[in-house]
């Protein structure tokens, strides 16, 4: 879980990098600590021509995280990340192909983009001084799909249809432990049990 700095209300960092065949970054974030709250936020942007033709590429991703303590027994951690990637695809090559040319490309309607929503809740409390219970709730919500002529790589792009694949992800868990804490001959040990609920489409 990423936090931001315990000792400061905010601090605010931003950095911003170029380089070749178009490429740009941008990181920003924000984080602190207001009395028991911890927070951290950040949104971060990507783009690129790329070394090749057609494989220029886009994302932009986004991340959020609350940490809670109203009394000294509980933590309560929330976060959520969203990340958009949409990336053209050049194409793979043959040896000879590679050998002749390896920036060469002969795919220029290939398409690859993800769309991606990741969460969690989860509960830390400490029974006793030895004992803790751990409940986490996480998700995901999601697309892949994939665009374009997917024959053999010595095959000439006809200009026929594309294929398409399309992929939707729907996935939920909980996980509910139970953590204890000993020493055996004076060594730390710990002794866990717990149950897993997970559905997946």
């Amino acid at each position: 879980i990423k936090k931001g700095p315990k000792d400061k209300a905010i601090e605010v960092t931003s950095r911003q990098t170029l380089g070749s065949f178009g490429f740009f970054n941008s990181f920003n974030s924000v984080g602190g600590t207001v009395k028991k709250l911890n927070y951290y936020t950040f949104y971060q942007h990507k783009q690129g021509d790329g070394w090749r033709p057609n494989s220029q590429f886009d994302l932009d991703m986004w991340y959020g995280g609350v940490n809670w303590n109203p009394v000294s027994k509980l933590k309560i951690n929330l976060e959520y990340t969203y990340m958009k990637y949409l990336a053209k695809q050049p194409g793979g090559l043959t040896d000879a192909m590679f050998n002749e040319d390896p920036r060469q490309s002969i795919r220029d309607r290939n398409w690859f983009r993800v769309n991606w929503n990741l969460f969690s809740l989860s509960f830390y409390y400490d029974i006793s001084d030895n004992l803790l219970l751990n409940v986490r709730n996480f998700g995901l919500i999601g697309g892949r799909d994939a665009l374009g002529n997917l024959q053999r790589i010595d095959r000439v792009d006809d200009n026929t249809e594309r294929n398409l694949f399309v992929d939707d992800f729907k996935n939920f868990g909980n996980e509910t432990r139970l953590i204890y804490h000993y020493n055996t001959f004076n060594q730390p040990s710990a002794l866990l049990t717990g149950i897993r609920f997970y559905k997946g489409d």
